[in-house]
């Protein structure tokens, strides 16, 4: 039973993380390989507001999101600015994660340089876990429904024509990228809260790609694709663990055919929703009841 709510605990708290790549990549455009930065300095500085300067942990992760949703001007505007986009602004963002994953190598005392920190507190459960995934997610749904999100789609649909009826295509784009950085920070946090120890190389590249590759293989354009996406591809490593010395061969053979068969991923625009089943069974137990009578 541990095994499995360890699972779904590192399932939820990549669902935080993947809603931010949702904003950016999904509704806004623009791909990103470096949002392991966000989530490292999410973590370290949430860890040490609590742990050194006793800070309640879950202000702990808001303050640290909003360091990284700041950190995210650094890069953003004026990469941005310079309408940078496609593989230039995915190789900046890159680059710039592996700048912080670099300076956090190197900072004493208080990040510990490349040792990592130790004796976090252990505050996330299960039952935060989800809570929190299911309040991040909820607030995308609002934003990406919302005027924000309308105009963030319409830069990833035709940036020029959306410039053209008036809308700050910059000013869009980095609302989207500081939203997205305070997402994954948040969800460093949780990291942090979680493991109770980690190191500048817990954040690699492969924590920016596993993120941009549930956001794709969910579906581009839909919330509930990369959410469902994030849950499998957590859990596939884990459950294929048995067969440890395949299980990554297997692994990368089942994106290839979901990308073989289904190139939209698996949901594409669509959102899943309970609404017509529901509204199904209520007019079959109202047809029911007219029968009985």
């Amino acid at each position: 039973m541990g095994y499995l709510q360890g699972i779904l605990i590192l399932i939820s708290i990549n669902i935080v993380a993947v809603c931010g790549v949702i904003i950016l990549t999904g509704y806004t455009g623009l791909f990103s390989l470096g949002h392991a930065g966000f989530v490292s300095i999410g973590a370290y500085f949430s860890a040490v507001l609590c742990k050194d300067f006793g800070v309640p942990f879950i202000l702990a992760m808001v303050l640290g999101g909003l360091v990284a949703a700041l950190s995210s001007v650094i890069v953003g505007y004026p990469t941005l600015r310079g309408k940078l986009k496609g593989d230039y602004f995915a190789i900046a963002m890159m680059g710039f994660a592996e700048a912080i994953r670099l300076l956090f190598s190197n900072i004493y005392p208080y990040f510990n340089g490349a040792l990592g920190l130790s004796g976090i507190p252990k505050k996330i459960t299960l039952g935060n876990a989800l809570l929190f995934a299911a309040v991040v997610i909820f607030f995308t749904y609002q934003y990406v429904h919302s005027q924000h999100g309308r105009l963030a789609l319409s830069i990833r649909e035709q940036e020029v024509a959306a410039e053209l009826i008036g809308v700050n295509v910059t000013k869009e784009k980095m609302k989207s990228l500081m939203i997205s950085a305070f997402l994954c920070g948040v969800s460093g946090g949780m990291t942090a809260f979680y493991y109770t120890y980690m190191t500048p190389n817990t954040f690699s590249a492969e924590v920016s790609n596993n993120m941009l590759s549930a956001v794709v293989f969910g579906g581009m354009g839909s919330i509930s694709g990369p959410v469902i996406a994030s849950a499998i591809l957590t859990a596939i490593p884990e459950v294929l663990r048995a067969v440890a010395r395949w299980r990554l061969v297997i692994y990368g053979l089942l994106m290839v055919v979901v990308m073989l068969f289904r190139p939209e991923g698996l949901l594409g625009n669509r959102e899943l929703s309970l609404y017509p089943l529901i509204k199904k069974y209520k007019e079959k137990k109202a047809g029911a009841k007219k029968g009985e009578r």
